[in-house]
């Protein structure tokens, strides 16, 4: 009977671990956050490399282990090249280029990217209605801008994504400018 106990308990404590739960150096990635459940289950089932992107986008800029420069190339390859801004002119280099000043000058805690509904549209484009919240603290020694900003934008965007000889690509809808996302 107390083998059985026994085992039980190590059974337990095995699958917590493998979880990562309960410490004890188990097989869950610590880094990754839990589930958000507003996220949109039938564009995971539907398009699971759109919703692998969005997982993708929540930590990328937040990774402290990679230079600026190799968290924003890594944000950049989920943006078409032919990325547009609202006024509908071209926009990635800029994009690009904005969102490095900022990696450079804010440390990222925040940077939530979740797909909470998607319509696809008649010219095969996936429309992503996304909610986005973000919080930055300015790095010592940088200018400019705010000390810290924490804000949810509201509405919430939508995003334009777009297929791409097999990848999908964000083509338009993704707020940079510092009006769109609070001034940052």
């Amino acid at each position: 009977m107390k083998l059985q106990f026994a085992c039980l308990v190590t059974l337990f404590c095995i699958s917590l671990a493998l979880l990562g739960c309960g410490g004890g150096g188990g097989g869950g990635n610590p880094v990754a956050p839990p589930p958000d459940p507003n996220f949109d289950l039938k564009l995971e089932e539907n398009y699971p490399t759109v919703a692998a992107s969005y997982k993708k986008l929540d930590t990328v800029l937040k990774e402290s282990s990679q230079t600026a420069e190799q968290r924003v190339s890594s944000f950049m390859a989920e943006i078409s090249a032919d990325f547009v801004n609202a006024a509908g002119s071209a926009a990635r280099t800029d994009l690009e280029t904005t969102t490095l000043s900022r990696v450079k000058r804010y440390t990222i805690n925040e940077y939530s990217f979740v797909p909470t509904a998607h319509k696809v549209n008649e010219d095969g484009t996936i429309a992503v209605t996304t909610a986005m919240s973000i919080y930055v603290v300015r790095k010592e020694g940088a200018a400019g801008g705010f000390e810290s900003l924490k804000t949810t934008l509201d509405p919430s965007p939508t995003l334009t994504w777009k297929n791409e000889s097999g990848t999908w690509k964000i083509i338009k809808g993704l707020p940079y400018l510092s009006t769109d996302v609070g001034g940052i």
